[in-house]
């Protein structure tokens, strides 16, 4: 009998330990965001496909420096994809169905976002700048004044990519701001309980 009331003892310890969340929405939620993750690496997938498939286009298309550039590309597109799949490691699925164990997949996942708003952040800054540097030539005003199809290209790329850049970077801000928010909220849920 001493051997049951140890075991009450302890359940009761255990359930006083656990965080106050809902166990079964939170698995839900956990749930969810499983697909939702499957749904993001397939289209960062095909994305990235694209992308390659497009730089090798160009380098069959182009010479010289644009060549080099469509080559950095790809390896850079190879190597962001390694990465955005590298920091998810670990984030598909709980350990257990507890409270502690889905809280701990909540975190895990609020750090990997943290971790691929960084990278993003980091590349689409590096991604400019070495398009930038590439196109120095084309961007003096002696050459695109004078090259209609030139100053068109010019225009457009600012007026599609210059809005979309500025956007990429505004959200990833955004985003790293709220999944730290989600970070200490987290924390504070797995906190145990002070006498």
């Amino acid at each position: 009998m001493s051997g049951q009331g140890n075991d009450w003892s302890q359940w009761g310890e255990l359930w006083r330990d656990q965080p106050a969340v809902d166990v079964s929405r939170l698995a839900r939620a956990a749930s969810r965001k499983r697909w939702r993750m499957r749904v993001m690496v397939a289209l960062e997938l095909l994305t990235s496909a694209g992308a390659c498939v497009q730089c090798i286009r160009l380098m069959s298309i182009t010479t010289g420096r644009w060549q080099v550039w469509s080559l950095a590309t790809l390896a850079f597109m190879l190597i962001l994809q390694w990465l955005y799949l590298h920091v998810r490691r670990g984030t598909w699925q709980a350990s257990g169905d507890d409270v502690h164990s889905l809280l701990q997949l909540t975190l895990q996942r609020a750090v990997a976002g943290v971790r691929l708003a960084r990278v993003n952040l980091w590349s689409t800054v590096v991604w400019v700048m070495l398009t930038v540097l590439v196109s120095v030539p084309e961007l003096e005003p002696a050459r695109w004044q004078v090259d209609p199809k030139l100053k068109l290209i010019l225009v457009l790329q600012l007026a599609v990519n210059g809005p979309l850049i500025l956007a990429i970077i505004a959200f990833c801000i955004w985003y790293i701001r709220r999944q730290r928010a989600r970070i200490s909220s987290i924390e504070d849920l797995l906190k145990p309980d002070l006498p």
